[in-house]
């Protein structure tokens, strides 16, 4: 079991995955920066309910799911405007089974770490979804993340398609939350079907 910081936002990340963030709340760059200092991570969870900025000091917490991805920061910059840039990379899925906070407001919580998923081919019936993120990693905001992906992996192409396509955040959740990559790449296989005869 591990304590860790935990960051809600109204999105979702998976292991391998990068994203950009701003940073400007005082308990989140208080954080960041003992992160760095430690050379530690913290967790983004899901919002289910609720905002991610405090309104008042007496606000209450967002509800959040309870799956969630551990963290790390792999590259920071002082904005002009006063914030912090931040680019994390996710790298373990977990599982919240104590939840708490700081004085601060800053949520907490003791996590178990989820086993790395086993590496799996993608079959030749699901290829096609592997041309359709090679397509959607040569935009250029895509690249600018600096993401790597292996190709012939099941397991890293259906966390890249779930990040990258547009589906609400329940249903990438719930991806999230799959053990198996190949049911992830069968259901993200039907959500492009849909998407296509949404045209």
């Amino acid at each position: 079991m591990s304590a860790i910081p935990l960051f809600p936002l109204p999105l979702v990340l998976f292991p391998g995955g990068r994203l950009s963030l701003q940073i400007f709340e005082t308990r989140y760059l208080d954080m960041v920066k003992h992160c760095l200092r430690g050379h530690t991570g913290f967790g983004l969870v899901l919002i289910l309910e609720g905002d991610q900025a405090l309104a008042s000091q007496d606000a209450q917490l967002p509800s959040i799911t309870q799956c969630g991805t551990y963290s790390t920061i792999v590259d920071f910059d002082q904005l002009s405007n006063g914030m912090l840039s931040i680019l994390i990379e996710g790298q373990a899925k977990f599982v919240i089974r104590d939840q708490y906070e700081q004085e601060d407001r800053l949520m907490l919580a003791d996590v178990e770490m989820l086993a790395s998923e086993d590496e799996v081919r993608v079959p030749k019936a699901q290829q096609h979804l592997t041309a359709l993120l090679e397509t959607l990693m040569e935009h250029r905001a895509i690249q600018r993340l600096g993401l790597d992906c292996d190709m012939r992996q099941a397991g890293e192409v259906s966390a890249r398609l779930a990040e990258l396509l547009p589906c609400p955040n329940h249903f990438k959740q719930r991806l999230l939350e799959m053990k198996n990559p190949l049911a992830r790449l069968r259901e993200l296989d039907k959500l492009v079907e849909r998407l296509q005869k949404g045209r």
